[in-house]
């Protein structure tokens, strides 16, 4: 499934010159990279074609969206074939980008994170199953939905995004990362309420992995990022790696972070364990061979079977323990592609790998517009055609035995839901129903397999599944998609009953914003209709307690002692 991202790109900018000779190439381990010259032949003249293509691509968007500087590697047969660095770092003393050059990985450092918490477990000092109440017995988190919650969660939970937490912390997020640290950031996640039961529902969290990361350093002794360097930078000869903020703001090869509308991007944030890593595309070629290789790396580092449990998907969903799962089909063999993003702070990743076809690649830049996101897709898309066959649907429309909908199944299920980043449309059309969602581009039949089953057919004809859980008590109906990223929540629909319209409501309608790094970045209306209120469309589906709502996808909007937020982000009356 493909999402339709929002770009803030600059204007052209005539710095393709800069980007052609500012580059770097080598094989990982050969020492000093090459300035320039051309990418290296490959065994397989196909891969050879491949690569030239997509280092065209990268050149063009970097000069079309205003990117200062990009690194990758490719991976084929487990061994680095092509690292290479386009542009400069940026900021005032600028360099080119080398193979060496270190780039913030942002939430791709999810995926380190819960390497991290495995070697823990694989020492005795962790266990996933056990409640996070037992490692941090201070630690409590609001939960309208039970008492407690916190002694249900646990780290497999943090880890796979289903313990219910938030995004965002009231001390330290993306909005306001603040001076305050990591411990007060995480001692503040005590303050927020979970959207959902725990274990529930599927909802990326930063909170989540920032919790897992505080406890790892707790159980150890030692901080997040000493624990990195100790058991995995170093055992596998990461040198260029590191989540300790006093070493990589003193690393002179260092990409600075851009972002549109701002002079500056905060360089330090108290999000460490959930986007803290920084790392050069050497160590990010040799980290992905560690993934190839199941965790063994330069001997056997992680043991196999908690890199299985890892990459195991055991809760459902495509969200693993810090790693996304794509099943797709080449040919007659279905192949899982395994990847993390990450985008923040000035800063992109992609990172994918497939152990079965022993092919990783990694992309880091530092402007995060929508291009870059594309980076590798094709390459690695060929390399598996190339190794298995033309890409086909695992499933396809004739493959689904459909049923037709009953008039009632249609009504209950008609309406407006909302997810991560995306609205989707469900409307009545004819005899079925149709699915509208323009961030995941689709414009189609729903087809109805069960009165809880529903496909969509993605870009390539493959079908996606939806699971339907049906409202329970003041939580709405759910849709959990099979590429979990995309699950969405019940919003509004034309038979929804009037709402309670309450008269103090009143004060609590307008307009806001709320500030980003200091400057006004997102508009928030807050609107009544049909006896609700709504922000920026998203229903208060309950006031919990006076001037305190949940909405529709269970974020907390809170009014009381004359603050509001929303997602324990402030708002400011406009």
């Amino acid at each position: 499934m493909t999402y339709k991202k929002m770009a803030h790109d600059k204007s052209r900018r005539t710095f393709l010159a800069c980007a052609a000779t500012g580059m770097a190439v080598g094989l990982v381990g050969m020492g000093e990279a090459s300035k320039a010259g051309p990418v290296p032949r490959a065994a397989n003249p196909s891969l050879d074609s491949l690569a030239k293509a997509e280092r065209a691509a990268i050149v063009e968007a970097m000069t079309t969206h205003g990117i200062e500087g990009t690194s990758v590697c490719l991976l084929e047969n487990g061994k680095p074939v092509w690292v290479e660095g386009f542009g400069t770092t940026g900021g005032k003393e600028a360099r080119p980008v080398d193979q060496e050059t270190i780039f913030s990985i942002q939430s791709t450092s999810k995926n380190f994170t819960s390497v991290g918490v495995l070697l823990a477990v694989q020492e005795g000092l962790l266990d996933l199953d056990v409640p996070i109440s037992k490692y941090l017995p201070w630690f409590r988190v609001n939960s309208r939905f039970e008492a407690k919650a916190q002694d249900r969660i646990t780290l497999r939970l943090l880890l796979s995004h289903r313990a219910g937490f938030t995004h965002e912390a009231p001390v330290g997020n993306n909005y306001d990362p603040g001076a305050a640290g990591f411990a007060k950031h995480v001692h503040s996640i005590c303050d927020t309420w979970l959207r959902y039961p725990v274990g529930d529902r599927y909802r990326y969290s930063n909170l989540g992995y920032d919790l897992a990361g505080f406890i790892l350093q707790e159980r150890t002794g030692v901080s997040y990022a000493e624990w990195l360097r100790k058991k995995l930078f170093e055992p596998l000869g990461m040198r260029d790696s590191t989540a300790d903020a006093d070493v990589y703001t003193a690393r002179k090869n260092r990409a600075v972070g851009h972002v549109e509308g701002y002079e500056t991007v905060p360089l330090v944030t108290p999000l460490v364990a959930s986007g803290g890593v920084y790392i050069s595309a050497r160590d990010m070629a040799t980290y992905a061979a560690f993934h190839l290789d199941q965790g063994r790396g330069s001997g056997k580092l992680l043991d196999e079977n908690l890199w299985k449990e890892m990459h195991g998907f055991g809760l459902g969903g495509d969200y693993g323990l810090g790693v996304i799962r794509n099943e797709v089909r080449y040919g007659d063999t279905p192949v899982r592609v395994l990847s993390h993003k990450g985008g923040g702070f000035g800063f992109g990743c992609v990172f994918i790998y497939c152990p079965e076809a022993q092919v990783a690649w990694a992309a880091m830049f530092n402007r995060p517009v929508s291009a870059p996101y594309r980076f590798g897709k094709k390459l690695v898309d060929g390399i598996l055609a190339a190794r298995f066959g033309a890409p086909r649907p695992r499933l396809a429309a004739n493959d689904i035995g459909a049923i037709r909908p009953t008039p009632a199944l249609k009504k209950a299920i008609s309406g407006s839901y909302v997810g991560r980043n995306l609205v989707v449309t469900i409307r009545e059309d004819g005899d079925g129903l149709r699915f509208k969602s323009e961030a995941i581009e689709t414009d189609a039949p729903l087809i109805v397999a069960a009165p809880d089953i529903y496909y969509t057919a993605d870009a390539s004809g493959d079908l996606v599944q939806w699971r339907l859980s049906p409202a329970a008590g003041s939580l709405p109906a759910h849709l959990e998609c099979s590429e979990g990223e995309a699950g969405v929540d019940y919003n509004e629909g034309p038979a929804d009953p009037k709402g309670p319209d309450s008269s103090h409501w009143t004060a609590y309608e307008g307009k806001y914003t709320a500030y980003q790094w200091g400057k006004p970045a997102l508009d928030v209306s807050i609107e009544r209709r049909n006896g609700y209120l709504f922000i920026n469309g998203v229903k208060l589906i309950v006031e919990h307690e006076k001037g305190l709502f949940f909405t529709s996808d269970g974020e907390a909007v809170d009014f009381r002692d004359g603050k509001s937020n929303w997602r324990n982000v402030v708002l400011r009356r406009v």
